[in-house]
């Protein structure tokens, strides 16, 4: 597997988000794809910038380990209570959730907790 620069994984990530705007607009396919294209334009991205960030910098050691493995856990156990509260609002007071927003819901939500707590230990520890 050859490797590539941040540059050509940007470029890539772009090209995949170009794509997959043209392809919504031209044909009616399952969204499935779309979203899985969406994903992956994002991983190659999100690759791109990182290896650019880190580019003269030691890439990780033992405190940012700890500062996201801190923040991982807190985005857990957040995205949990979440879910169990919602379950037990929807079981006593029979409130209909639509599955689709719910999940996109606590998804984004678990990746905001989890930014804002990286960021929160980040300056604490």
């Amino acid at each position: 597997m050859s490797k590539f620069d941040y540059k050509t994984k940007l470029y890539i990530g772009f090209l995949i988000f170009i794509f997959n705007i043209v392809l919504q607009t031209t044909t009616e396919l399952n969204s499935i794809i779309f979203s899985f294209l969406t994903a992956l334009a994002i991983f190659f991205l999100v690759l791109g910038f990182r290896e650019k960030r880190y580019e003269k910098e030691l890439r990780k050691d033992e405190r940012t380990d700890k500062v996201a493995a801190y923040a991982g856990y807190l985005a857990f156990y957040v995205t949990f209570l979440s879910v169990a509260i919602l379950w037990q609002l929807n079981y006593f007071l029979n409130i209909n959730f639509n599955i689709d927003v719910l999940l996109g819901s606590l998804f984004f939500g678990q990746l905001f907790v989890y930014f804002i707590a990286r960021f929160y230990y980040n300056k604490k520890i």
